[in-house]
């Protein structure tokens, strides 16, 4: 039996170095749907996450016009199921995906783009009230994980809801009023 020696070193998102037995080559694009240069070619490589199905292709070689013909056909698959691949990552990724590109959106192109969130009222002063059902839940200054911390809230604190949308609370605690997720609230004090 043979030794084998792997070594995968990672030098910026989604590129890599490979060093084995057999010699360094690159590989870019995410795991599943990457195109790998080395010293037997260029290669292909596609996969569906979690299923252990993938395809594998070598891109180039040929030699007579027949075999250049279907080396072509190879060819435009395997480029079809890197883009495919890369689409499937994408989604499972779409939050990073997001904050990577967002430094390279101009503001004002943000600006355009963003929706304008409008609070679903709460309509009667019995159902506004609600309990805090996790230690060091944060009251922020908007309706996002990235904006200003106002407060953190112990476990168990009454606070009084005043409108909730998409996945958050405007709520009041009597002296701060501010948002918070509203997965950490609850409608009963917690045991």
């Amino acid at each position: 039996m043979g030794f084998r020696f792997q070594k995968r070193i990672s030098i910026l998102h989604g590129v890599r170095i490979n060093l084995s037995k057999s010699g360094a080559s690159a590989s870019v694009g995410p795991r599943g749907a990457d195109v790998n240069i080395g010293p037997h070619g260029v290669t292909t490589n596609a996969g569906i996450p979690g299923t252990g199905l993938s395809y594998r292709q070598k891109v180039g070689g040929g030699g007579a016009s027949a075999k250049a013909g279907a080396t072509k056909n190879k060819t435009w698959i395997a480029v079809l199921t890197v883009v495919g691949g890369f689409g499937v990552w994408a989604f499972q990724h779409i939050g990073k995906v997001e904050k990577a590109i967002a430094p390279l959106v101009p503001a004002h192109v943000a600006a355009a783009t963003q929706q304008q969130v409008i609070p679903a009222p709460v309509n009667t002063a019995a159902s506004a009230v609600r309990y805090v059902h996790r230690v060091g839940s944060v009251l922020r200054a908007e309706p996002k994980a990235s904006a200003k911390p106002l407060k953190k809230e112990a476990k168990g604190v009454q606070v009084t809801l005043i409108s909730e949308s998409e996945g958050w609370s405007k709520v009041s605690d009597g002296a701060v009023t501010g948002y918070m997720r509203s997965s950490v609230l609850g409608t009963e004090p917690p045991q």
